[in-house]
């Protein structure tokens, strides 16, 4: 689903850091001007350049995602809440009726199941106030097994009085929460690479793979990398295909 502001926007400096590196990193290595001494001086500069901006711009991709993971907690936290009404005088007797409501919460806390039946009836009747107030009273009134099945039917009551507004800030939130956790991810390997030393353009150990469970929202794992070669395991580059050369044996004399 399409978010108003999809995780993926926390980490866009990033990426166009990565970008601009790259084309340095080109750019001097195909420069015609610059004596080998001076690229790997060039070089040398631009990768500190390139590490002090990437650690500012990964603590802000951070920050950022705490700060949408807060704005889309709030939305969706106030879509759970009743709405209250909004005529003036409506707001005063509703405010007197959670009065004399709390009173029966109080006077009944050993008999749950007159709550409950009181429940019932303002689902019945579309008071969503007064059917709030005996969501969040109930579960600590009830046995474990009442109490787990009224708390799975409270989750769809309030769904189904909420708006198609409320309903998609609810939806909103666990879409983020699932791209988070994945940019999360991502940036938390990202990290790691940097501190070993690896730099954009550089095939690092491990990558992330998006999989698609049938009727299951997409998975994302950290899986090797089949473009890293490890590096201890690198032949020498003046070495023939054939193996290490090693004197002949039959010209020792």
């Amino acid at each position: 689903m399409k978010l108003p502001r999809d995780a993926s926007k926390s980490t866009e400096a990033l990426r166009e850091l990565d970008g601009w590196y790259e084309r340095q990193h080109q750019t001097i290595m195909e420069s015609e001007s610059l004596i080998p001494a001076a690229k790997r001086g060039r070089l040398k500069e631009l990768e500190a350049e390139y590490r002090e901006k990437w650690l500012y711009a990964h603590d802000a991709a951070v920050r950022d995602l705490e700060e949408w993971s807060d704005i889309y907690e709030s939305r969706a936290e106030s879509a759970w809440q009743p709405k209250a009404p909004s005529d003036k005088d409506a707001r005063i007797l509703k405010a007197l009726e959670l009065q004399r409501l709390h009173g029966r919460i109080e006077r009944n806390k050993d008999q749950p199941g007159r709550l409950l039946a009181e429940y019932e009836r303002a689902v019945r009747a579309s008071d969503h106030v007064i059917a709030h107030e005996l969501e969040e009273a109930l579960p600590e009134l009830l046995p474990k097994d009442a109490r787990t099945d009224f708390e799975g039917r409270v989750r769809e009551n309030r769904l189904a009085r909420m708006s198609a507004e409320d309903r998609e800030k609810v939806e909103n939130l666990e879409e983020w929460k699932r791209q988070a956790s994945e940019t999360g991810q991502a940036l938390s390997i990202m990290n790691a690479n940097r501190q070993k030393g690896y730099l954009p353009g550089t095939p690092t150990p491990t990558t992330l793979a998006v999989k698609y469970p049938a009727g299951r929202p997409p998975q994302v794992d950290e899986v090797p990398n089949p473009m890293w070669r490890d590096p201890a395991l690198e032949r020498p580059v003046n070495e023939p295909r054939g193996g290490t050369i090693v004197p002949d044996p039959g010209s020792a004399a």
